[in-house]
């Protein structure tokens, strides 16, 4: 029923359409741009597509059935071990359905050895990602500079016992 793909690097823009409705559709009520749909897809894909040529940063697409369900964006930090889940987007109506958990199953068993850590940033408005957060057992530690996210750090051991 669920299946996950690594995005393909050199086809990034052409996702960038479909990944931003899903986005669009989840934080549009809880964090506000008052900016058009079309300013903000520009602005974030214009973050977006320079970011991921780093290449320890990846998208992970998930399908149900065929249909784009929703995508992971996260960084390997190789100089500290750490994984930064940058952002998990889950088209509502396949929320709930366990592509979560199925997900999880599945990260972890891609991710290398040796991570050590987990990081993660959450809109201070947005509390079911900060609910999330805490069931993979991050714990909230600061903010982000300019003050409208939560910063949460966890060991990456919880993760892999919890999924694997």
């Amino acid at each position: 029923m669920f299946e996950f793909k690594f995005a393909d690097k050199l086809q990034i823009k052409q996702l960038l359409p479909d990944l931003f409705c899903i986005l669009h559709s989840n934080m549009s009520l809880i964090a506000p741009t008052n900016n058009s749909y079309e300013d903000d897809f520009e602005m974030w894909s214009s973050y977006l597509i320079p970011a991921m040529k780093k290449e320890q940063r990846q998208i992970v697409l998930m399908y149900a059935d065929d249909t784009l369900a929703g995508y992971f964006q996260y960084y390997i930090n190789v100089d500290i071990n750490s994984l930064m889940m940058e952002e998990i987007q889950i088209a509502k109506e396949f929320q709930g359905t366990g592509i979560f958990s199925a997900f999880y199953k599945w990260l972890v068993e891609q991710l290398p050895n040796d991570v050590e850590s987990v990081e993660a940033y959450a809109n201070k408005k947005n509390l079911k990602s900060q609910s999330i957060l805490k069931h993979l057992e991050l714990v909230e530690l600061g903010e982000n500079k300019n003050g409208n996210s939560f910063y949460y750090k966890g060991a990456y051991v919880d993760l892999l016992n919890k999924y694997s």
